[in-house]
C-alpha cells in the first residue's frame, strides 16, 4: 500500500511539473509579438518547390529570421529539391535526389536528424515533387507534372496553378521555334490555356514568332482591382525576354520593356507588397546566368514599369528546370516581403529589401557550398520563418 501510495503521489508531482511547463509555455507564446505577414496566407495547404497553388513564390511564414541560427544535416547523396514536410512544419522536411529519391528528414530540438530509412518515392530523375496530405491523415508524394495531363497539349515539364476562382492554368502548344534551350530542353509554350471550373478553356496565344521561356504562369492581382493577372516571360529571337501580363479572358494588360537582344532571359520570381510604401511589385532576374540583375516592376496606366534595380545575383542555372531558386518573404516582420535569392556563384543567400528607388542588402545567409536546390521554406512552432537548401557537397543546410 505504501509503495502505491508514493507512486501516486510521483505521478501527482510529475503532473503538476508537466501543467507547469505548459503554462510557462503559453505565458511564453503569448507574450511573443505576433507575426504581421506581409501577405496572406498560402492559397494551398499543399507542400510544393513553388510554395503555392498560384505559381507566385512568395512564403506565408514571417520573420525575425535568425541568420546565425544554422542546422546543417549530411545528406550522403547530391539532393535536387527540399520541401517541407506536411506531416510536421517546421521539424521536419522532405528532400529529392537527383537520382529522384525523395526522403523525409527530421529534426528535432535538441537531437540528431534522423533520416528516413527508406525513400518515400522514387520520381524520375529531376522532376519537381509535390506533397499532400491525405484525408486520413497519410503523405502523398508525385510528380508536380501529373496535374498537367487535365490540357490537352500541355509543354512537357507544365506545372499547372490556380486562380483564386478555381481556374487551372498551364503554358500550353509546345514548340521549338525559338531554340534558346535556357531551361534544357529547347521546347517552349506558345500559348496559356486557362481551364475555367466548368471546363471551357480560354486559349491565350503569344504571337507567331514568340514563346513563353518558363514552365508556369504567376498568378497575382497586381493592380489592386480584385482580379487576379497571369504573369509569363514571353521571349522571341529579335528583342529577347520581356514580362507580359494577362487577364484571365486572354487580355494582354501590360509588358515591360524586351532585354533588347535575342536569346537573353529574364526569370520572373513572384509579386506581392514589396515597395518602400508596401506597393505591389513584380520581381524578375534579368539575364541571371550574365550578371544577373534583380528587378523590381510595377504595373501601372496599362504599363509594367522598372522601378528599381540591384546586379550581383542568379536564380538559376544553365540548362535546369529548376526555377524555384529565389523567394519572397517577410523576414525582418516588418510588414514587406524581401527577396531571398543567391549572389552571382550561389554559394551565399542575399536578403535584399527595397528602399527609396532601388534595394538594400540586409543580410546575407553563408551556404559554404554551392546552392543544388530550390530554396525551401516553413515555419517553427512560434510562426517563424525558417528556410532549407541543400548544396552540392550533400548536406541540407535549415536557417532560423
Amino acid at each position: 500500500m505504501l509503495a502505491v501510495m508514493t507512486a501516486l503521489a510521483v505521478i501527482a508531482t510529475l503532473a503538476m511539473v508537466v501543467m507547469v511547463s505548459l503554462l510557462g509555455a503559453t505565458v511564453a507564446a503569448m507574450d511573443q509579438p505576433a507575426p504581421r505577414c506581409a501577405h496572406p496566407r498560402g492559397d494551398s495547404p499543399i507542400a510544393r518547390t513553388d510554395h503555392r497553388a498560384s505559381g507566385n513564390r512568395v512564403v506565408s511564414a514571417c520573420g525575425p529570421l535568425e541568420p546565425a541560427s544554422v542546422v546543417d544535416i549530411e545528406l550522403g547523396f547530391e539532393p535536387a529539391w527540399v520541401m517541407p514536410d506536411p506531416r510536421a512544419p517546421g521539424r521536419s522536411w522532405l528532400v529529392a535526389s537527383a537520382a529522384g529519391a525523395v526522403i523525409g528528414v527530421s529534426v528535432e530540438p535538441g537531437a540528431e536528424a534522423i533520416l528516413g530509412p527508406e525513400p518515400l518515392v522514387r520520381l524520375e530523375p529531376g522532376e519537381p515533387p509535390i506533397a499532400r496530405l491525405t484525408t486520413s491523415g497519410e503523405l502523398e508524394v508525385s510528380s508536380v507534372h501529373g496535374a498537367s495531363s487535365w490540357f490537352d497539349d500541355p509543354l512537357p515539364d507544365a506545372r499547372v496553378v490556380e486562380a483564386p476562382g478555381g481556374e487551372l492554368i498551364a503554358l500550353t502548344a509546345p514548340t521549338d521555334r525559338y531554340p534558346h534551350g535556357v531551361l534544357g530542353d529547347g521546347i517552349e509554350a506558345a500559348a496559356i490555356d486557362v481551364r475555367a471550373p466548368d471546363g471551357d478553356v480560354t486559349r491565350i496565344e503569344v504571337g507567331d514568332t514568340m514563346v513563353i521561356e518558363g514552365i508556369a504562369p504567376i498568378i497575382e492581382d497586381l493592380d489592386a482591382d480584385g482580379l487576379p493577372e497571369v504573369i509569363v516571360t514571353v521571349s522571341d529571337m529579335y528583342e529577347g525576354a520581356r514580362l507580359v501580363v494577362y487577364d484571365l479572358a486572354g487580355d494582354r494588360r501590360a509588358a515591360s520593356a524586351p532585354i533588347g537582344r535575342g536569346f537573353r532571359w529574364m526569370h520572373q520570381i513572384g509579386a506581392g507588397r514589396i515597395g518602400p510604401g508596401g506597393e505591389t511589385e513584380l520581381i524578375a532576374v534579368r539575364t541571371p546566368h550574365i550578371g544577373g540583375i534583380v528587378e523590381a516592376y510595377r504595373l501601372s496606366d496599362g504599363q509594367l514599369r522598372l522601378v528599381a534595380s540591384q546586379p550581383g545575383y542568379s536564380s538559376h542555372r544553365l540548362g535546369s528546370s529548376n526555377l524555384d531558386m529565389a523567394l519572397l518573404a517577410d523576414s525582418d516582420d516588418d510588414g514587406r516581403l524581401e527577396v531571398i535569392v543567391p549572389v552571382q556563384d550561389m554559394r551565399s543567400l542575399g536578403i535584399l529589401s527595397r528602399r527609396g528607388d532601388g534595394f538594400e542588402l540586409l543580410d546575407s545567409l553563408p551556404l559554404e557550398a554551392t546552392l543544388a536546390t530550390n530554396i525551401a521554406a516553413s515555419a517553427d512552432a512560434g510562426g517563424r520563418l525558417q528556410l532549407a537548401v541543400g548544396t552540392e557537397d550533400g548536406r541540407l543546410r535549415i536557417f532560423g
